[in-house]
């Protein structure tokens, strides 16, 4: 997974499971670059993590084919805005709110209720990262197939 920092771009060799019109699922295989990540643990831990990508090659389920990432370098900005806003906005609403509540005679009541504020808020929080992405369109991070390194041979005659 070589990173140039000029212009930052993710390179993996993945095997396509399927494909559908200009899209493939391909499967990743887990390089030492992933060992302290564990976002595809879920997926498989053995085999690796399960991708959809851009094919405008024409790749057949079974091609070993090299992928290629682009817009990484939004990782530290998306990682803000995905923990850290709403983590600020659940601190808020837990501590904010609490003299609020006692202000209104719910001082029994005010933790319990902070907490329910903070919570409340950091869904919005997560509300609004949604609507914002949605709104503008665009997925910053794309995966696509650059090159075809091993084609299968199925449905070919010998």
């Amino acid at each position: 997974m070589p990173v140039d920092t000029a212009n930052p771009v993710l390179e993996e060799v993945g095997c396509v499971l399927s494909t559908q019109p200009g899209k493939a699922i391909v499967r990743i295989p887990r390089s030492k670059e992933c060992a302290g990540c564990h976002g595809c643990s879920m997926i498989d831990p053995e085999q690796g993590m399960v991708a959809e990508v851009d094919n405008q090659l024409g790749a057949s389920p079974g091609d070993e084919v090299r992928i290629e990432t682009r817009g990484v370098e939004g990782k530290l900005k998306a990682a803000l805005l995905l923990f850290a806003f709403p983590l600020a906005m659940m601190l808020t609403g837990a501590i904010a709110s609490q003299p609020l509540f006692r202000g209104l005679g719910l001082a029994a009541a005010a933790e319990g209720l902070g907490v329910l504020s903070g919570l409340v808020l950091m869904a919005a929080a997560f509300a609004l990262v949604y609507y914002v992405r949605k709104r503008r369109g665009k997925q910053p991070v794309r995966s696509r197939i650059v090159a075809i390194l091993n084609p299968s041979q199925v449905g070919q005659l010998t």
